[in-house]
């Protein structure tokens, strides 16, 4: 790589230099010229649809139109709501958080201009008409190319979703509906955050527990020591605390956090979403949900779990059989009955001696061999050479960022010179800075304003900084977090298409992870190992011993682990394909217990309803937790096709950055699959990946 000046020659539309009084006016700004071309989009239409009946260019059709408005208005809100992420400066930081607020109320209500859809309906019955003026069998499709088809069904979708083709009394139902759901997952939430439930344990009754755990504890007026249900406290405790009695007060408590609020809230909310799932012509909240993922139906996904269940059968009852020989040796050890079972409080203590007895692994040591540059440098390489790119960082004094230690790169095709577009790597914490890793899409690479648009993003993340002796090294999770996070930023930059709504990974939120799913498989390969590993003290990569022992850890006990994510999924997809009959005498206690004993095989403590704590499905992950396997099997799919053909043939990752990258949201994602693998994809890589099959 090197460094070079490109600022003043491939500009963006980002800002990061606005004050604070100018973020708080932008919010106002950015409303007004939205609604101004939404206004303009429903006044082109009446003008339209008089005139003769013309094949139109798509580029002058209130199609895209939206697309632009869309283009406009991201920007405009990227410039507004990205300091409250990442300023230094809390005066910024607090007028981005207002300014946000603005914009997201207004988000809401650009969604539902009821004026905008009877619009673009009225014009494409005109487009009708245009086409059946040419060929009395044409529909409207036969005027367009397959991405701007598929972008206005999606418009009209997004629109009908809303519930805008409804009468006004069940757009206003549903109105009041959505408002009280929100108003349930915020407080549900809000429940949660603000308990305060803890424990006073003796030394003797946290055995097990290293030093650096009693440090971080408060101590009590009693001398005890003071244990939260907050996961700082919970999950070493689960882990490493010999005292069985400790492990099940505190998983029996976790278990019954904020039942009394959440429950009852849960049970609502549910009941609710099949109302708004009836309202919009829906059996049930599942089939709403999935009409627009790639699963399409509950069935599908429901066969795709239960294959998996009975696929890791034997795999899981090996790990319980693994995990009931260490309690057994431990009742043995301490005189106590052993009760032949694995309870719900034990499996993350067993499993973890499993990790420790059999993956002896010294996570400090292998840091050593992680130094953050060396990694970078590394990695940044390795997309160069996979995607057929050039990176180039602009020199610091040209470079338009927000903070002193951001590095901006520009980004080229390596065949062709063609600049691409920019990436923002702000990777160290600091106070007020967003708290974990993520990629944050600036600007969509899409056609608006006339011309291409390149398309920038930002990887943000909080790993530790270099010390006067040591650079900043990383815990190979770490790197994982690193090569995972790239790949949106990747994503983000790939994109060709048209359109910005469907730009970069705004595509189907069941394969949205799969990217870099897949590209988290290069850290556990060697010869990646062997390129992004050097000790920063001696230079010599990580020795083969340790890299054998990271790439067999990775499966570890997994057939329990996948058990577990399965229940979390067969509950979430259960729950939200209940008939009316069944919602209304729901239990969800009752389903939660029995749906963890048959798919794990261990019930959780009487009297408990861990739904109360279950906020994925009040946040965003109704009827989509059965995602973060779905992806996997097309992650490690994918992953093969590298494995075959070189995971550094620059042949094959063009194909999958041309097949499965450039297109967006354009298409449905398993049109890219099928594309970039030559066929469908199938569950054998993922069974394979996972060591069920050899």
């Amino acid at each position: 790589m090197s460094t070079t000046a490109v600022k003043t020659q491939y500009p963006n539309n980002l800002r990061f230099d606005l004050t604070p009084e100018e973020i708080r006016n932008s919010a106002d700004t950015t409303i007004a010229a939205s609604k101004a071309r939404l206004d303009a989009v429903v006044a082109s239409v009446g003008v339209l649809v008089t005139q003769k009946l013309q094949r139109p260019q798509f580029a002058e059709t209130p199609m895209q139109a939206l697309s632009d408005e869309d283009f406009e208005f991201g920007v405009a809100s990227s410039n507004a709501y990205f300091p409250s992420q990442v300023s230094a400066d809390k005066s910024i930081r607090d007028a981005s958080t207002e300014a946000n607020q603005k914009l997201e109320a207004y988000s809401v209500e650009k969604e539902l201009r009821h004026d905008v859809y009877l619009a673009v309906k009225r014009y494409v019955e005109h487009l009708d008409s245009i086409a059946k003026s040419e060929n009395a069998s044409a529909s409207w499709e036969s005027l367009f190319s397959t991405e701007e088809v598929f972008f206005t069904k999606k418009i009209l979708q997004g629109f009908e979703r809303n519930g805008l083709h409804l009468p006004s009394e069940k757009q206003s139902r549903l109105k009041l509906l959505r408002q009280e759901m929100s108003e349930i997952s915020i407080k549900f939430q809000q429940n949660l955050n603000e308990d305060q439930t803890s424990f006073e344990f003796t030394r003797e009754e946290l055995d097990g527990m290293p030093e650096s755990y009693f440090d971080s504890l408060k101590i009590s007026a009693a001398g005890k020591f003071i244990v939260s249900l907050k996961y700082p406290d919970l999950f070493p405790l689960m882990k490493k605390c010999k005292v069985d009695a400790t492990r099940r007060i505190v998983y029996t408590a976790k278990e019954s956090q904020c039942m009394a609020q959440n429950v009852p809230l849960f049970e609502r909310l549910i009941r609710l979403r099949q109302e708004e799932a009836e309202l919009l012509g829906f059996k049930n909240h599942a089939e709403y949900i999935l009409d627009i993922r790639m699963a399409k139906n509950a069935q599908t996904v429901f066969d795709f779990l239960n294959r998996l269940v009975e696929r890791l059968e034997p795999a899981f009852q090996d790990d319980i059989k693994a995990l009931l020989s260490l309690k057994r040796k431990d009742a043995e050890a301490s005189g106590i009955p052993f009760d032949g079972r694995l309870q719900s409080w034990d499996w993350r203590y067993y499993q973890n001696l499993v990790l420790e007895n059999d993956y002896s692994i010294n996570a400090e040591e292998i840091r050593e061999y992680f130094p953050m540059d060396h990694v970078l440098a590394g990695m940044l390489g390795i997309f160069q050479e996979i995607l057929s790119l050039r990176f180039e960082e602009v020199a610091p004094s040209l470079a338009h960022v927000w903070h002193p230690e951001v590095r901006q790169f520009s980004v080229f095709d390596l065949k062709s010179g063609a600049f691409v577009g920019h990436f923002y790597l702000d990777l160290h914490p600091r106070e007020g800075k967003y708290g974990h890793a993520a990629e944050f899409g600036l600007q969509k690479g899409c056609v608006a304003r006339g011309s291409r648009q390149a398309p920038a993003a930002a990887m943000v993340a909080n790993f530790s900084k270099a010390t006067p002796d040591r650079p900043s090294l990383l815990d190979h999770d770490e790197v994982v977090t690193l090569f995972h996070e790239f790949g949106h930023v990747m994503h983000e930059l790939m994109s060709t298409g048209r359109f910005a709504p469907v730009a970069g990974t705004n595509v189907q939120r069941d394969f949205v992870e799969a990217p870099s799913q897949m590209l988290e498989n290069w850290v556990y390969e060697k010869q990646t190992m062997l390129r992004i590993s050097r000790h920063f003290q001696t230079g010599s990569p990580l020795p083969d011993d340790v890299m054998q022992k990271l790439i067999n850890a990775k499966n570890a006990t997994i057939g329990l682990l996948l058990r577990r994510q399965l229940f979390f999924a067969i509950f979430d997809m259960t729950v939200h394909t209940l008939s009316p009959d069944r919602l209304s005498s729901f239990d969800s206690a009752a389903y939660w217990s029995d749906i963890a004993e048959r798919v794990m095989g261990i019930r959780p403590p009487e009297g408990t309803n861990g739904v109360a704590g279950f906020s994925h499905l009040t946040g965003g992950y109704s009827a989509g937790y059965y995602g973060y396997l779905w992806s996997e099997v097309y992650s490690a799919d994918m992953f093969d096709k590298f494995k075959r053909e070189g995971i550094f043939s620059p042949e094959t990752g063009l194909q999958y950055r041309e097949k499965i990258l450039a297109p967006g949201g354009s298409c449905d994602a398993m049109d890219l699959l099928v594309a970039f693998l030559g066929r469908a994809p199938t569950e054998d890589s993922f069974l394979k990946h996972i060591g069920l099959v050899h």
